[in-house]
């Protein structure tokens, strides 16, 4: 079997006024969606995920043009050759950010090319499953009045979640964030396990050091799963900091672009919950390394899952063969295409999801659904840059 050509595929969704969502970081009003296909002369195709896309989508559309050379011609199952020579290929500029996001779609479209050839789930080639079932969580809670939150949460625990997140993340002397998790202890109970993203990836300020260790412990006492991102990014010295003083786990990863990023993560202690993104990093071997040496450091696994549906399925995938594995995220924001690119519905039931047993992942793409989302060009995300104090 030989690679024929590959393409981007950029999908758009625009929301109606209603749908529009926004958060500490930043608002949406358009959804993108950057697609990769893969094609071989057999007749099988794949697709992957391009994450960084999201942002980026023409940019990354461009990416996959520049690297076609490279990967027509080539045996899809060899996977980690491809990777590693896509990976070489950038040596003075595409180790981090968008290109990896692009390596890693490709990547991902190879691991289902090699599951529908041999008619398996991508889970067997990956050694098998540990587990049938991954606890999901709700991914919602986004800016709204403190009473609209409470009735969103309590919505998803009608629905059968046992674990929801909400978002926050604001100037931690408005008191926000810790009004937001108390209304809603208050308000529903400790029966669940309730998580607070600060994303500070994402907004335009990002705490001191100090001031998050201190938010950390004022959140002590509502009994968090945990708290995301409560440092910049890269910040790894005070992410170790922060993690050290805190009595509630500290998640963070999911702004990761390599290996490299999630390794040092754990080499310094940032984190007790690594959130990394396939689609974000370089794919699913990646992420699969990444959980396995999150192992040996004793921590968890809890992706950030927050694409189309290729994305949910192979987070899926993932992680019913790490023995580490806590929670797969479940956006609640609108996105078809959650649901649509699936040949068959992931089934959700008392709060966790079935891993998926069809060939590759299980996904597909037509005219029909290119169709209907056609791309939005100058509608790409912004984050916020004004001050929100």
């Amino acid at each position: 079997m030989k690679i024929t050509d590959i393409k981007p595929i950029l999908l758009s969704y625009k929301y109606s006024e209603k749908e529009a969502w926004g958060w500490s970081g930043g608002s949406i009003k358009v959804w993108h969606t950057a697609l990769v296909q893969v094609f071989t002369d057999e007749g099988i195709y794949g697709l992957g995920e391009m994450g960084t896309g999201h942002y980026m989508p023409q940019v990354a559309a461009a990416v996959v043009d520049f690297l076609r050379p490279t990967v027509v011609g080539q045996d899809p199952f060899k996977t980690e050759v491809i990777y590693d020579r896509l990976y070489k290929l950038g040596a003075n500029w595409g180790r981090r950010g968008v290109a990896q996001g692009v390596i890693g779609g490709i990547e991902m479209a190879l691991w289902d090319i090699k599951g529908k050839a041999l008619n398996v789930p991508v889970h067997v080639l990956l050694g098998g499953k540990h587990f049938d079932r991954i606890k999901a969580y709700a991914s919602g809670g986004m800016e709204q009045p403190v009473d609209s939150l409470v009735k969103e949460v309590e919505g998803y625990l009608k629905k059968g979640y046992k674990a929801v997140k909400i978002r926050g993340g604001y100037p931690i002397e408005t008191g926000r964030d810790r009004a937001n998790v108390k209304a809603v202890r208050d308000a529903l109970g400790y029966d669940f396990d309730l998580m607070l993203d600060a994303g500070q990836g994402y907004v335009p300020y990002p705490w001191a050091t100090s001031e998050a260790i201190r938010f950390c412990d004022e959140l002590a006492e509502f009994k968090l799963r945990f708290i995301e991102e409560p440092a910049r990014t890269d910040d790894v010295t005070g992410y170790a900091k922060i993690t050290a003083a805190s009595k509630t786990p500290i998640a963070g990863g999911e702004n990761s672009c390599s290996i490299f990023e999630l390794k040092t993560l754990c080499d310094n202690d940032c984190v007790d919950i690594i959130q990394p993104d396939a689609c974000q990093a370089g794919g699913i071997g990646v992420i699969k390394r990444a959980a396995d040496y999150a192992a040996f450091s004793g921590k968890q696994i809890a992706p950030h899952v927050f694409r189309s549906g290729i994305s949910h399925s192979a987070h899926l995938n993932i992680l019913s063969t790490c023995p580490n594995a806590l929670f797969c995220e479940h956006q609640q924001v609108a996105n078809p295409l959650l649901t649509e690119l699936l040949i068959e519905p992931i089934e959700f039931k008392d709060g966790y999801f079935t891993v998926p047993d069809l060939p590759g992942l299980g996904v597909f793409i037509n005219d029909d659904i290119i169709n209907k989302y056609p791309f939005l060009p100058g509608t790409e995300q912004r984050f916020k840059v004004e001050s929100i104090k």
